[in-house]
């Protein structure tokens, strides 16, 4: 499978770059300016909500240049795992802090994730050429919280930037390369690559394609990678700008297109010129990977399950997605995933929630296959579509609220006894009385009682207090109303405004 050890060398190796921070921080727009392009304004709801990864060539002092790789990670609650996966698979971290906010909640939890995993970072105040910024008020922030840069009782690099025009930048660049230069990254480039899956998805052209951060050796020119339980032979292997790409090494990130199922996001992949080899490999590990069986009885004593199918655009903004949902999830309320995958929406998912009126579809960064559609207004289902976190969450509450159980109990607002009839006509009764108890208004649902038996229901149409139309009569007034009613009414009856109260049980 590798090359012999005598063979192997370690060399300096190009740095993985994690970028972090709270979202709106600006951790895409910093990026954006090293990279020359635009990424922000291609993002759905202008915030990154995939992990993405960018190489780059920065330009050193002596004329030479030095590849770097950036992780791009999304700064929204919801894409945790997302930033942990980040961290694990960089050498160096950017915690990211804007100088008008502070330091937040993703910051912190940004940061916390960084030391849990002991990762060398620099700490980067941006937006200083926002009129709001207060870079003294941001140290004092970040020192208040943990976070120690150096003049601040610490040893952590603190660069002060404006991403948006480039004020620091290059002062940042030369701080983090200083960082590389004091871990001493090294890599074998004579043995055959391993690394991580950054992130995996269904390329709707070519298939199951994933992104691979390569962290040990050289990816041979044929052969297999495996990763997890899934399998691609060395045929399509692209860059991070879609080039195709020959023998990329360790800190390169590249986009492999063949697997022959989607691996897991984080998984640990291998590859090696021998594909019979990779073959056996995958064989064994499937073999030894346990089935996971879902006990029934974690929903028995729901008083609602809502059953799911999800796709995503890819593994990782799947996982996001389920915990999103997972996160509503309590002793009464529990999240039944039925299906999820990477891809489209297709005529099999409509298929599955077919089975059940109660499951729902969701599909997030994806688009409804023609098949898929025309199965869904067959079977009268309404897949939702999201391109923002955020609204799918919102969307799920509101969901989950109208399904919670309630026992409804009727209360009387008002009675009226009935003095006089004046006249009936298609239903319509105009009559006048007196509120004996509480009010009645212009659209009061009444039961009509006569002797303490209910004789049946109408409704107020419209409500006179002294000859003039009003909105409410209260206790002690005399009204005329006019109700629509099947009932006829005669004096003595009395009338009772009624309302539903719901109670969530």
């Amino acid at each position: 499978m590798s090359k012999t050890p005598a063979k192997m060398e370690a060399v300096p190796r190009q740095p993985v770059i994690a970028v972090l921070g709270h979202v709106d921080h600006g951790k895409s727009s910093l990026l954006d300016f090293i990279r020359k392009s635009n990424v922000v304004d291609g993002e759905a709801g202008g915030i990154t909500q995939r992990i993405s990864a960018y190489e780059v060539q920065h330009k050193m002092p002596d004329g030479s240049t030095k590849a770097i790789t950036f992780l791009d990670t999304p700064g929204h609650a919801a894409f945790q795992s997302m930033r942990e996966r980040g961290v694990e698979i960089a050498d160096i971290a950017i915690l990211i802090v804007s100088a008008e906010d502070g330091v937040k909640a993703q910051t912190l939890e940004a940061w916390k994730t960084i030391d849990a995993r002991k990762l060398p970072y620099v700490v980067a105040i941006n937006k200083i050429d926002k009129p709001g910024a207060d870079i003294q008020k941001t140290k004092n922030s970040l020192v208040e919280n943990g976070i120690y840069i150096e003049g601040y009782g610490g040893d952590v690099p603190c660069v002060e930037i404006s991403a948006k025009v480039g004020t620091g930048i290059p002062d940042l660049l030369e701080t983090l390369l200083l960082v590389v230069d004091m871990n001493a990254l090294t890599a074998n480039l004579e043995t055959e690559a391993t690394g991580v899956v950054l992130e995996s998805f269904m390329d709707p052209k070519r298939g199951i394609s994933a992104t691979l951060v390569i962290k040990d050796g050289t990816l041979p020119s044929s052969g297999a990678i495996v990763a997890g339980t899934a399998l691609s032979p060395i045929r399509i292997i692209e860059d991070f700008a879609g080039r195709t790409i020959k023998s990329p090494h360790a800190g390169q990130p590249v986009k492999v297109t063949g697997f022959d199922e989607i691996p897991a996001s984080g998984a640990i992949f291998v590859s090696s010129s021998d594909k019979k080899a990779m073959e056996n490999l995958q064989s064994e590990t499937k073999s030894a990977t346990p089935k996971e069986v879902l006990d029934p009885r974690i929903y028995r004593n729901a008083k609602v399950v809502v059953p799911v199918v999800i796709k995503a655009d890819s593994l990782g903004t799947l996982d996001a997605v389920k915990r999103e949902l997972k996160k509503r999830e309590t002793d009464d309320v529990k999240i039944k995933i039925i299906a999820e995958g990477a891809g489209s929406l297709s005529e099999g998912d409509i298929m599955l929630a077919s089975s059940d009126e109660k499951t729902v579809v969701i599909g997030f960064a994806i688009k409804l296959e023609p098949k898929a559609r025309d199965q869904a207004e067959r079977f009268k289902i309404e897949p939702h579509l999201f391109d923002v976190i955020y609204k799918l969450s919102e969307w799920f509450d509101t969901l989950v609220e109208s399904r919670m159980p309630y026992e409804e109990k009727e209360v009387v607002l008002g009675t009226l006894k009935i003095l006089r009839t004046f006249s009936s006509q298609k239903d319509k009764h105009v009559i006048g009385g007196k509120v004996e108890t509480g009010k009645l208004t212009n659209t009061s649902v009444v039961k009509i009682v006569r002797r303490g038996v209910e004789l049946g229901r109408g409704k107020i149409v419209e409500l006179q207090s002294q000859k003039i139309k009003t909105a409410v009569v209260n206790e002690g007034n005399e009204c005329g109303l006019m109700i629509e009613s099947k009932i006829e009414m005669i004096p003595s009856d009395v009338l009772e405004a009624v309302e539903i109260e719901k109670t969530r049980i």
